[in-house]
Formats: C-alpha cells, sequence, structure tokens
C-alpha cells in the first residue's frame, strides 16, 4: 500500500491523498471519497483514513481530497455555490485517477453532505457506478431541521430520562421548544408528511433512473439519528420497493451520526468493503462484456465548465 499527497484540478487548486494497492492487485474501479460539511479529507474521527486503507487493502485505488476552501484547497474565486462546485471537484477527482491510473469507473463515497455531492456527482457522470451514501440528509432545509432533531431528542431520549421529566415538573425546561417542536411534529405527521414534496420527487426519481441505468446504490444510516427517519419518508414507497426487490441496499447501523466510537467505525467500514466489492465486481463484469451503456452525459471537467 502507498499514500501519495496530490494536486489536481484547475490549476491544480484542491489537494488530496492518494492511497494506492500493492502493484499487481489493483482493480479497474476507484473510489473517491467526499467529506461532509467543513470537515478536510481526514473526515470525522480520522474515518476517511480508515476506509480509504481498508479499500487500498481491497485492491482499489483511492483519493480523498479537501474540497476548495477547505484544508489544504484553495478557495475557489467563481463564487459557485458548493452544491454545483462540489460535483465540479468531485468530477475533476475522477478525472485526476483516470488520467494518472487509467481508471475509467468509479465508486463514490461520501457522508451527509459528501454523500449529497456523492449522488449528484452519479447523476451527471457516468464513470460513476456506484454511490455509497452515509447518513444521507434527505430532507436538509434548515428551516426544520432543528424542529425535526428537537422531536428526535424529545421522543427517543427525554420521554424516558428521569432527569428530563424532573425539569418538566420543576420549570427548569425550555415549554416555549418543547411546545413548537411538538405543534410542527403533529403538523408534519398529519399534514406535509402525507405530500411529497418537489425535493422529494426529485429523490424518487434519480433513484429509478440510476437503477435503471445499472448504477449500485447503497444508503449507509446510523439507527439513532433522525436522518433515517427522513431518509425513509423522502424516499417512499419507491425506496421500499427498490430495497424489497435487491434494486438499492440500505443498511443500519447502531452508532450515532458520526460513528464516533471505534466499534461503530469498525462496522461503517465493513459495510462499506462489502458494497464496494459488490458494486466493483458488477461494474467490472459489464466492461468485460462489451462496456457501459447509459444515457447519462459522461463528464470531462475543463476550466469554467459547470456539470448543472
Amino acid at each position: 500500500m502507498k499514500e501519495e499527497a496530490v494536486q489536481f484540478g484547475t490549476p491544480g487548486s484542491l489537494v488530496g491523498i492518494v492511497t494506492s494497492p500493492t502493484l499487481g492487485d489493483e482493480r479497474k474501479t476507484g473510489v473517491v471519497l467526499l467529506n461532509p460539511g467543513i470537515v478536510h479529507r481526514v473526515g470525522p474521527g480520522r474515518i476517511y483514513v480508515k476506509i480509504a486503507r481498508a479499500l487500498a487493502a481491497q485492491g482499489f485505488s483511492v483519493l480523498r481530497f479537501d474540497f476548495s476552501g477547505i484544508g489544504d484547497s484553495l478557495v475557489r474565486l467563481d463564487n459557485r455555490p458548493f452544491e454545483e462546485s462540489s460535483v465540479d471537484e468531485a468530477c475533476a477527482a475522477m478525472t485526476f485517477l483516470q488520467g494518472t491510473r487509467g481508471i475509467k469507473s468509479f465508486i463514490l463515497v461520501g457522508g451527509c453532505s459528501g454523500a449529497v455531492a456523492s449522488l449528484e456527482t452519479t447523476w451527471v457522470d457516468s464513470r460513476s457506478r456506484a454511490a455509497i451514501l452515509i447518513n444521507f440528509p434527505a430532507r436538509a432545509d434548515e428551516a426544520q431541521t432543528s424542529y425535526r432533531h428537537d422531536r428526535h431528542y424529545y421522543w427517543k431520549h427525554a420521554l424516558l430520562s428521569l432527569t428530563s421529566w424532573r425539569k418538566l415538573l420543576t420549570g427548569q425546561s425550555n415549554y416555549q421548544k418543547i411546545s413548537e417542536a411538538l405543534t410542527q411534529g403533529f403538523k408534519h405527521k398529519f399534514i406535509d408528511g402525507k405530500i411529497a414534496s418537489g425535493s422529494d420527487q426529485r429523490l424518487r426519481a434519480m433513484m429509478r433512473e440510476l437503477v435503471d441505468q445499472g448504477v449500485h446504490l447503497t444508503f449507509i444510516c446510523s439507527k439513532g439519528d433522525p436522518l433515517l427517519k427522513d431518509l425513509r419518508e423522502a424516499g417512499g414507497g419507491d425506496l421500499r420497493w427498490l430495497c424489497a426487490h435487491g434494486k438499492v441496499a440500505c443498511d443500519v447501523i447502531p452508532s450515532d451520526h458520526t460513528f464516533s466510537s471505534l466499534y461503530d467505525q469498525e462496522r461503517l467500514v465493513d459495510a462499506i468493503l462489502k458494497r464496494a466489492n459488490i458494486a466493483a465486481l458488477s461494474s467490472e463484469q459489464q466492461a468485460d462484456a462489451g462496456g457501459i451503456s447509459s444515457t447519462r452525459v459522461e463528464v470531462v471537467l475543463q476550466q469554467g465548465q459547470s456539470v448543472r
């Protein structure tokens, strides 16, 4: 196994680490790790380092890098929103591995906002043949996020806590916050939750189309995270049907959002290795059978080019 610091993008503004397998053991499929939020390329608790090395031990060439303006990568000067720039940069990462390692098909792995970037990149770039989406924020609208987390806390934790009940009965609780969370919960359950939003419909359409094109989609979710409930609601019947028929995988791991314990990290790495090997085998078999057909546009990143 070898690790090498690299620069890529235009003009070499992105910094990352390529973890390469032993010579002679390389697979035809590469992996790009996309970081969540403002975390740089090591990932929360250095979990991306562990994932990259475990994948390299299985023969994958892995690139983990800093998005622009994070870690060692330079700030972009074009003022593009992260939702667009992250996709451009993920495509640039694939282009770099393609040019330096000769890899033509990829698996994108990302957590939280990195999961969104992974799915969006897979949607527009046919070189991505699989996406492993960790705690995918299916409903990330900021106006409702705090209410969802509050509801989750009250129902899953506070309701069973003697300390919380003591605070409630002695006037030490934030009654306004509790009332707002419960009101929003009632509204969501009986009114809003019955109607698929535009983002829900888009997610369902993306899943169906990608699956039809032979793309492997895996959702890995923390059991104790409210994002799991969001995903199930946003995916609706489409997600349930796709999972039931083996078209999409949804692995649930008892853990917190960032898989902070060493035991949880081991289980996350094992789940990623399992799904990556399945996806790579399928992709390599398709390639050996005469190539991958896709209606998606293959993106070759050029200076100033948008993939949206």
